[in-house]
């Protein structure tokens, strides 16, 4: 991993020459962590999108796809030299995934239930 972290750094950045649990700050770790999950999230909206439409929103499953290389995209940033793009990248994702899963709050969705679930869920992530 250090071969390839040397290799995306310019001439100018300075050379990782250890790397490892003891060499992360809870803060990094704790990104490192989230950009995994990003990665394993949006692989399943790619992969599993017939069972995640089934939340309430079967008719957005070309968006779910979106949102999954979204996510994909996302947790790559997490895991780069660039960090804070990747965080900011991931509440802006969030706050689209709300603003999206508020339409399925309609009256005649008949699981509405599962859309005000999966809404809790999602704002769990911004605390």
């Amino acid at each position: 991993m250090k071969f390839i972290a040397n290799m995306m750094r310019g001439r100018a950045d300075p050379r990782i020459r250890r790397s490892g649990r003891s060499s992360l700050s809870g803060s990094d770790r704790l990104t490192r962590g989230l950009g995994w999950f990003s990665i394993a999230l949006g692989v399943a909206e790619l992969v599993a999108v017939e069972r995640i439409a089934a939340v309430g929103m079967p008719s957005k499953k070309a968006v779910l796809r979106g949102y999954g290389v979204r996510e994909i995209c996302s947790g790559i940033l997490c895991l780069s030299v660039d960090k804070k793009a990747g965080l900011m990248s991931r509440i802006a994702g969030d706050g689209l995934d709300v603003a999206t899963l508020s339409r399925g709050l309609h009256r005649l969705n008949p699981k509405r239930g599962n859309v005000v679930l999966a809404i809790s869920v999602v704002s769990g992530e911004f605390r």
